[in-house]
């Protein structure tokens, strides 16, 4: 079993790194400041934004689904948002190499789903369904929308291997079996004979990345306790 306090921290890393990323973008916040909207970059657990009540306009996230919580995580997001506020949750799945039907593709998910296959956490299947199950109902906010996405680059076989050296099956499958040889090491090797190339470098994949995203709005307001008592009906 994982040990929580670790993929904390993990995660927090992750996240810190995209705010630094953020920050350093030239103009960013002052391209937002001159609509008439300021961006915070925010880093914490679902359940505890540490935000005042109804400060956000937006709230975008990445949800990591251990231990996730519908009621109790909605109830947050609908705590900060604004009541003209809107709530959206993405997630990627499994990249299409060139396309589903070429080798490269074959390979990918042999790695994916064979080598590493065991290693992946339990979580990893909300990821895979692109979050099905976890959309905010009526009693959340008045509308909620999915939508399903892809975009597309050209990337190298070099920046592909750094893509997938940062997968957890792969760092879990490294730690518990040092002694066996690096699977990205046949990977590289296969894909390179599939492409017909020779420098990692130089070959070029077309990365198809699906996007699953749920977007939400108008956010039912909150009731205090003692206010939900007052209005309760009261029994003949």
């Amino acid at each position: 079993m994982s040990d929580p306090s670790k993929a904390s921290a993990a995660n927090r890393e992750k996240w810190s790194g995209l705010v630094r990323y953020c920050r350093q973008q030239p103009g960013v916040d002052q391209q937002l400041e001159r609509t008439g909207v300021s961006a915070r970059y925010n880093i914490n657990t679902a359940f505890e934004q540490h935000m005042a009540a109804m400060a956000a306009a937006g709230l975008t996230i990445e949800v990591d689904a251990a231990g996730f919580q519908h009621t109790e995580f909605y109830q947050e997001v609908r705590r900060i948002l604004k009541p003209s506020g809107t709530f959206a949750a993405w997630t990627y799945s499994l990249p299409i190499l060139n396309h589903r039907q070429h080798p490269a593709q074959a390979l990918l998910l042999q790695l994916y789903q064979g080598v590493l296959g065991p290693y992946w956490a339990e979580r990893r299947r909300l990821v895979e369904a692109g979050y099905r199950g976890i959309e905010p109902g009526l009693e959340h906010f008045g509308l909620a929308v999915r939508r399903e996405l892809e975009t597309q680059q050209e990337q190298s076989v070099d920046g592909l291997l750094g893509y997938l050296q940062s997968w957890s099956a792969y760092e879990t499958y490294r730690t518990q079996h040092p002694e066996r040889p690096d699977p990205l090491v046949e990977f590289k090797e296969q894909l390179l004979a599939v492409l017909g190339a020779t420098d990692s470098s130089e070959a070029k994949l077309t990365v198809i990345t699906p996007l699953s995203l749920i977007m939400a709005k108008e956010p039912v307001p909150l009731v205090a306790e003692g206010a939900a008592a007052a209005v309760a009906p009261q029994a003949d």
